[in-house]
């Protein structure tokens, strides 16, 4: 791929559609936009020509800080690459960079594996990284849209994330809200969702004592068959039944 360098106008770039980064903070541009201001434009962006125009591949969020500080040109790296090498390009740029939040990560990372038809071992290779972390990104993204939403916004991190993967489907909500709104951090997350675990196979356990509590409950009918003025409750807690017969005399 030829590549070379030059100052284009801000108003012929144009966003890439690969581009994997989806959140774009304020607060985070406009720190970039003043580290530009006293320090200039240390890295080129990226780019692409496409038609009249020329796209991004790598640098948007130079792009985006130049424009607030109402620059009219920025200096560009521009190369010729196919619509797959640029969305290639722009995904593993960002990927390197660690520039991207775990969602974003994940993503990008299945986006590769179809672009490239490559498997998570080749293309942990290919970024550098171990099998098992490409394996534990893309497992996020098996998650609910709210648990992506507050990983992506930092509500949680990605080991909370990973944490919440070990919880039953029809519990994940309720600990979800449990972990965020008791703002537990990872190690008090994982504690709690391996306590909830435990429990739950215990709970399993304590099922078979339902044979016990229909046996006691045949009784207690035949109790009032035989004319007996009787009452039972049943209290079941997380880790025991309470049963009280009473029978008047």
């Amino acid at each position: 791929m030829k590549k070379e360098i030059v100052r284009i106008k801000l108003d012929k770039i144009i966003p890439n559609t690969n581009q994997p980064r989806l959140d774009f903070y304020d607060d985070s541009i406009k720190g970039l936009a003043e580290s530009i201001r006293q320090n200039g434009l240390l890295q080129p962006v990226t780019v692409r020509k496409k038609g009249d125009k020329y796209e991004l591949i790598a640098g948007e969020r130079r792009y985006r800080a130049c424009l607030l500080n109402g620059a009219k040109d920025i200096e560009a790296i521009v190369m010729e690459s196919t619509d797959e090498e640029s969305a290639k390009l722009a995904l593993i740029e960002n990927l390197q960079r660690e520039d991207l939040n775990a969602i974003e990560q994940a993503m990008a990372m299945k986006r590769i594996m179809r672009i490239e038809n490559c498997t998570q071992n080749e293309l942990a290779d290919r970024l550098g990284y171990k099998q098992s972390t490409v394996a534990n990104k893309l497992r996020l993204l098996k998650l609910p849209d709210y648990i992506k939403k507050a990983i992506s916004s930092g509500a949680i991190t990605e080991r909370h994330a990973r944490a919440l993967l070990n919880v039953p489907e029809d519990k994940l909500e309720e600990v979800f809200l449990t972990i965020t709104n008791r703002k537990y951090n990872v190690s008090k997350t994982e504690e709690y969702i391996k306590q909830l675990t435990e429990r739950s196979k215990n709970r399993g356990v304590s099922n078979n004592l339902r044979i016990g509590i229909n046996t006691i409950n045949e009784a207690y009918e035949l109790c009032k068959k035989s004319g007996i003025d009787a009452d039972m409750q049943v209290t079941e807690y997380e880790d025991n039944v309470k049963i009280v017969i009473r029978m008047k005399k």
